[in-house]
C-alpha cells in the first residue's frame, strides 16, 4: 500500500536488489551500483536496508552502528467463521500490545485476508495452547539497543546526500509514513 502510493507521487522504488556500492561523482551526483549491474544516478539517495544498515554503514563508511538484526516468527490465525467483517482492516478490529515480557502484538493481516497476525516483538518464541496457526513466517528486525531509530545523514564525502534509515525495531511499518516523510 505505502510503495504503491510512493510510485504514483514519482518515487523510484527498487525491492530485491543488493546495493554493492554508493558513490559520489562530481558535478554528476550520487552513483548508486546495483549488484545486478544496475546503475542509478541521483542528487540524493534515501537508504532504508532494514537488517543489513548495520553492514552497509561500516562497509561505506566505517562507522559501527548498534543496530542488531533479530529473527522472530509471525503467526496468522483463522478468523471465526461469521466474524470476517469485524476483524476487517478499516472496520473494528482492535489492534492490540500486551507491554509484558514478552511483549506480544496483534493485528488484521492486510496480506492476508481472514486472517490474524500475531507475533512476539524482539525475537521471543512462546508456546501456545492447543490451537496452532494457519502459517507462520519468519520476519527481521534491526533491533537498536534502546529501541530508537537511527535516522541520520551518512556524512563523509557525502555529506547530507545521502540519508539512512534503519534501526526501527520492530516499529518500521507502523510508522512508515512518518518516517518516509522525514528521510524525503
Amino acid at each position: 500500500m505505502f510503495q504503491m502510493l510512493a510510485f504514483k507521487n514519482g518515487a523510484c522504488l527498487k525491492d530485491n536488489i543488493k546495493v554493492v556500492s554508493i558513490n559520489k561523482d562530481g558535478d554528476r551526483g550520487l552513483k548508486v551500483a546495483a549488484s545486478n549491474g544496475e546503475i542509478f544516478w541521483c542528487k540524493k539517495c534515501v537508504v532504508t536496508v532494514g537488517g543489513w544498515m548495520r553492514n552497509l554503514v561500516k562497509t561505506v563508511c566505517g562507522i559501527e552502528l548498534p543496530i542488531q538484526p533479530l529473527e522472530t516468527n509471525v503467526c496468522y490465525w483463522r478468523i471465526k467463521d461469521g466474524h470476517e467483517v469485524e476483524y476487517a482492516i478499516g472496520n473494528d478490529f482492535p489492534t492490540f500490545a500486551s507491554y509484558g515480557h514478552p511483549y506480544i502484538y496483534g493485528t488484521p493481516s492486510l496480506e492476508y485476508p481472514g486472517l490474524i497476525k500475531v507475533a512476539v516483538h524482539g525475537g521471543y518464541q512462546w508456546k501456545v495452547d492447543s490451537s496452532k496457526p494457519v502459517m507462520t513466517q519468519l520476519c527481521v528486525y534491526s533491533m537498536t539497543p534502546d529501541e530508537d531509530f537511527v535516522i541520520d545523514f551518512l556524512g563523509g564525502e557525502f555529506g547530507k546526500d545521502v540519508v539512512i534509515g534503519g534501526g526501527f525495531s520492530g516499529h518500521g511499518f507502523k510508522m512508515s509514513p512518518a518516517i518516509g516523510r522525514i528521510l524525503a
